[in-house]
């Protein structure tokens, strides 16, 4: 392997050529035959700008042919053109030799090599810059044995190194780059291919997946076998079956293409809504139709993970779309988004969220694509410079893919038609009483606990300001007042949290589904007004019991100088 300052050179130089290749790219189509007659360029070896950058990535190897390959799913980064070109990065890296494959898994302790060695295919099935698969027998069954390749740890760590170098640098002198937030960029591409080389990680996502699908009979998830699994050797359950996208056999098979179109996104849906955890890459080459109808998912290096907060933006933008909401809309959309080191109008925004909208105001709902939705939001995002945080930008990738996916199997798949049983029954679910309990909780939890923190939050500014060299003269006889004041307050905002969810949590109750809480719309009503009146009453006496108290002893002073 070649040292760190060698490579960083390397790369230099490669970026450099194709840089030049950018600024010729970018020649106008009527300059170019002149400039070939004049021997000033090579029309035979013209490329495009977004040719320029995969060959660049290709050229420099795995890493950064891995960062193409991220890169491609961020939309909101790239034009089209550039996204479209690096979708077509290869990874021609080539088969290690069947006896390093072996010397590896021996290297292993416990990994249970003597048995799986004795029944391996010395052919790979697939092999990739990370490592490469290998059929295999273990324990009478039929397995796929992932082996990570020698000595690509070493290698993605020092070219990681050199980007987050090359991304500070870029930061510190173009613009651009700070607002895209390269620095943030590529940091996340290191968590995310340091994921992928750690077989371990991608076995606990399969078996958690296994587990969120048990007793679905239409999903297949791979075992993993994990006395045979290592952070280098990953060895699993062997998928049979009709890739998706192969019609003609999906044909032969006599496999309902509509059917099996609902129920692939279907299963989609439900780890989006009802997981919370889905598989971020659902390409053709990863699911397939098992002789029994099955569908088969396999490859869990990269996943993507949903907390309720992000589903709860998520409804919040779906809604706004379908009611022709631009003020809901764009509040969801700025949930899922990240404003970098810049300042969003939200009334620009939002205002070029209506015109957006106004595209899809008399669709149909079965007529609205997803993916031409997600294309216009995204050329929102980029005219506002609003980034994406993975998760978003795993959830929108996964949702384009699943719907070509599903118009590839059937030309008339509606994907909208499978998601909306899903969103409402998150709504429904958010909005039950158990859930809306839960959070009230937690907010008066989070309120009692400020009630309780702000006398600290006052002895530590006393702090800071004698340290800081103000001369503070407080004695414990001043302080005390500030101390019980402060505790009172913190109290008030507890009854005021709770006066706040109670009126909330009361109206969403009543308003999820009026038909279903008719006959309890007066207990609730009358206990959640309940609530609010004996919590009011408590603010206005605490609130004012100082001024009262103040004024009855000035009455008292009055009344003794009346006396004398």
């Amino acid at each position: 392997m070649i040292s760190r300052r060698d490579r960083f050179i390397q790369i230099i130089e490669v970026l450099s050529r194709h840089g030049f290749g950018f600024a010729v790219g970018g020649i106008k189509p009527e300059w170019r035959a002149p400039l070939a007659r004049a021997r000033l360029l090579k029309t035979q070896t013209f490329h495009t700008q977004p040719e320029h950058l995969r060959m660049a990535l290709e050229e420099l190897g795995p890493t950064f042919i891995k960062l193409g390959q991220l890169v491609s799913t961020r939309p909101d980064l790239l034009p089209p053109g550039y996204a479209d070109e690096l979708h077509k990065l290869q990874d021609n890296t080539p088969p290690v030799p069947v006896d390093q494959i072996a010397a590896l898994i021996e290297a292993e302790p416990d990994s249970q090599a003597e048995e799986i060695l004795a029944h391996i295919d010395p052919t790979p099935v697939a092999t990739g810059s990370i490592g490469q698969a290998h059929i295999a027998t273990y324990k009478g069954r039929d397995v796929i044995v992932k082996v990570r390749r020698p000595g690509v740890m070493d290698e993605v760590n020092r070219d990681l190194e050199i980007m987050s170098d090359l991304a500070k640098l870029a930061s510190r002198y173009w613009p651009a780059a700070r607002d895209y937030d390269l620095e943030g960029l590529v940091n996340e591409f290191n968590d995310s291919l340091r994921g992928e080389l750690d077989y371990l990680q991608e076995a606990r996502n399969a078996q958690r997946m296994a587990e969120n699908f048990t007793g679905h009979p239409r999903i297949h998830i791979p075992e993993i076998f994990w006395e045979a699994t290592s952070s280098r050797v990953l060895t699993m359950e062997r998928m049979f079956g009709v890739k998706i996208n192969n019609y003609p056999a999906l044909e032969d098979a006599g496999v309902d293409r509509h059917l099996l179109a609902r129920e692939a996104t279907d299963a989609i849906c439900k780890m989006v809504f009802e997981d919370g955890f889905f598989h971020a890459d659902p390409h053709p080459g990863n699911l397939f139709v098992e002789p029994d109808g099955r569908i088969a998912i396999i490859d869990f290096g990269m996943v993507g993970e949903l907390s309720e907060e992000f589903r709860d933006h998520l409804i919040t933008l779906m809604l706004g779309v379908v009611q022709s909401n631009a003020r809901r809309a764009t509040t969801g959309l700025l949930g899922l988004t990240a404003t970098g080191e810049h300042d969003v109008s939200k009334r620009d925004l939002e205002r070029d969220v209506a015109v957006m909208m106004r595209r899809y105001a008399n669709k149909p709902l079965e007529e609205v694509r997803v993916g031409e939705l997600m294309g216009d939001l995204v050329h929102v995002l980029r005219y506002h410079k609003l980034q994406l945080p993975r998760q978003s930008a795993l959830l929108l990738r996964m949702l384009v893919t699943a719907e070509s996916m599903g118009t590839g199997l059937d030309p008339h798949f509606d994907l909208v038609s499978v998601l909306q049983p899903y969103a409402e029954r998150f709504i429904l679910h958010r909005l039950s009483p158990d859930a809306l309990m839960a959070r009230l909780r937690s907010s008066v939890e989070d309120a009692m606990q400020m009630s309780v923190d702000i006398p600290e939050y006052v002895r530590r500014l006393i702090v800071v300001l004698e340290r800081g060299g103000f001369d503070v003269h407080l004695r414990t006889e001043e302080l005390e007042p500030v101390m019980k004041s402060g505790a009172k307050i913190g109290h008030q905002v507890v009854a005021g949290g709770i006066i706040a969810a109670s009126i909330n949590g009361t109206a969403h109750i009543v308003a999820s589904d009026p038909e279903r809480w008719k006959k309890y719309h007066t207990p609730i009503i009358v206990g959640g007004m309940s609530t609010v009146g004996v919590l009011s009453g408590y603010l206005a006496v605490s609130s004012n019991v100082d001024r009262a108290r103040k004024l009855v002893r000035t009455l008292r002073g009055k009344r003794r100088r009346g006396l004398s």
